[in-house]
C-alpha cells in the first residue's frame, strides 16, 4: 500500500518561527540524488553492498550521514528546503535532521513510501501547509509540498522519475504527462518541480525545450520570454547558468537532476527566480569535477550525481 510517511512539528513551532519567516528575503530550493542512501537497519529489501554482508553497517552509514550533513549546511549548498532522491527510509531522513541541522531550524520532513527502497523525501526549515501524493499510471509517485512564503503560496512538486536501466520509458513519460498538469494546474500561483528526471532536456524526447518539440509530455525553455502556464522554466536549458550537467557516464554529461519553475516566477510579481547553479559536495569530485560515487571498500564518496539548486527572492 502506498502512503507518505510525514512529520510536522507541532504548532508551537510554526508560531515560534513567524518573525523569522517574515524576514526571510529568499527562498532556496536544493535538489539531491543521494545515491543509495540506505540506512543501517537490515530490512531484507537492500541492495547489495549495501547490506551487513556486504561491510555496511552502523560506522559506515553514520559516515554518510555525517558527511550528507556537513555538505547539505555548506555555504554553496545550504537551502530552505531539500529535495532528496534514493532515499531508503524515514530513519535517514530523522538522522539527517539530529544535531546541527535541527539547529539550523530543519523541523519538518516527509518521505513517500512506496514499497521502494530508494524512495523520494525533503527537509524543510520552512513551515509545511500540506502534503499531498499524487499517482499515475507509472511506478513513480510525484509528491506535492504545499507551503507559504511571505504571504505568496508555493506547490513544490518532488519526484524521481524512472531510471532508464532497462528502459522506462513509458514509465518516465506517464510521469511527465502527470507533472506538467499539476504544475498547469497551478497557474497562476507559483509551482516548482524538482528532482531527478533521468532524462535531458537538451535532448529528450519526452522532457524537452518546447522549441525542440512543442507536443512532447514536458515542455522547458531557458528563455523566460517563452514561458506560458504550459511551458516551464529550466536552468539547463538557460545559456547564462552552468554548462555541463549533473551526471556523467560514458564521457558524457547528462543533466538529468533539474528544478523546473513556472511563468509565476518571471511575471515581476512577489517570488521571482534570481540564480540556479549546480553544487559540487566538498571533496565529493575528480580532478576532472567528475562526482565520485560512495564506496564501501573505501567508506568514501558520495553520490553519482551533483545538486541542483535554485534561489527565489524579491526584485
Amino acid at each position: 500500500m502506498k502512503r507518505l510517511i510525514i512529520l510536522l512539528i507541532p504548532f508551537i513551532f510554526i508560531f515560534a518561527s513567524c518573525s523569522e519567516r517574515a524576514e526571510r528575503k529568499s527562498l532556496s530550493i536544493l535538489a539531491y540524488n543521494m545515491y543509495l542512501m540506505f540506512d543501517d537497519v537490515s530490512d531484507g529489501d537492500e541492495y547489495y553492498p549495501f547490506t551487513r554482508s556486504g561491510g555496511y553497517g552502523e560506522d559506515e552509514y553514520r559516515k554518510r550521514i555525517a558527511l550528507y550533513q556537513d555538505f547539505l549546511l555548506s555555504d554553496d549548498a545550504l537551502s530552505d528546503i531539500y529535495i532528496l532522491s534514493e532515499v531508503e527510509s524515514e530513519k535517514v531522513l530523522l538522522d539527517l535532521l539530529s544535531g546541527k541541522m535541527s539547529r539550523k531550524g530543519f523541523k519538518y520532513y516527509g518521505i513517500l513510501d512506496n514499497n521502494s527502497p530508494i524512495s523520494v523525501g525533503f527537509i524543510s526549515r520552512i513551515p509545511i501547509f500540506d502534503v499531498k501524493v499524487h499517482s499515475n499510471k507509472g511506478p513513480r509517485d510525484i509528491i506535492e509540498i504545499d507551503f507559504i512564503f511571505n504571504g505568496s503560496f508555493v506547490s513544490l512538486f518532488a519526484l524521481h522519475a524512472k531510471s532508464r536501466v532497462g528502459g522506462g520509458e513509458e514509465e518516465r513519460m506517464s510521469t511527465f504527462e502527470h507533472l506538467s498538469f499539476l504544475m498547469r494546474g497551478c497557474h497562476p500561483s507559483l509551482a516548482i518541480a524538482a528532482g531527478d528526471f533521468n532524462e535531458d532536456p537538451r535532448t529528450g524526447p519526452y522532457f524537452i525545450d518546447a522549441l525542440a518539440d512543442p507536443d512532447a509530455p514536458l515542455t522547458v525553455s531557458g528563455d523566460e520570454h517563452c514561458l506560458s502556464p504550459g511551458i516551464f522554466y529550466c536552468p539547463s536549458l538557460d545559456e547564462d547558468q552552468d554548462a555541463y550537467g549533473t551526471y556523467y557516464y560514458e564521457g558524457r554529461w547528462y543533466s538529468y537532476d533539474n528544478i523546473l519553475l513556472s511563468l509565476a516566477a518571471f511575471d515581476s510579481s512577489e517570488l521571482e527566480h534570481l540564480h540556479s547553479t549546480i553544487v559540487y559536495p566538498p571533496d565529493g569530485v575528480d580532478p576532472s569535477g567528475v562526482p565520485v560515487r560512495y564506496d564501501i571498500n573505501t567508506n568514501s564518496g558520495y553520490s553519482d550525481h551533483l545538486a541542483v539548486k535554485t534561489t527565489l527572492g524579491y526584485y
